[in-house]
């Protein structure tokens, strides 16, 4: 098993999360058929395949990089902030 209960507490640490005797082994079984599922992958020819970045061919809009005049005023925005100190927004701290 490539991946063992140990890596997978490790893992399950790492992300915050509790696992049960059963899940760390479920998790521990799935995790390894993920790797040996890659290993198999590597061994696939790709070398005559073209590097995509998407399965689309949507191309991306591109606008020239200049500074528009603000259609909304600063004031008539911050109108409607419940709470504010000068021109800025003031929100609740998130991070301790």
């Amino acid at each position: 098993m490539l991946i063992d209960e140990k890596i997978t507490l490790k893992i399950a640490s790492l992300a915050k999360l509790e696992l049960t005797e059963q899940e760390i082994k479920e998790y521990s079984k799935d995790l390894t058929n993920i790797l040996k599922w890659m290993e198999e992958l590597k061994e696939v020819d790709v070398s005559n395949v073209q590097p995509v970045t998407s399965v689309t061919k949507n191309e991306l809009y591109e606008r020239e990089d200049i500074a528009y005049k603000n259609t909304v005023e600063q004031e008539k925005i911050l109108l409607n902030a419940p709470e504010k100190v000068g021109e800025y927004f003031t929100v609740p701290k998130v991070i301790e």
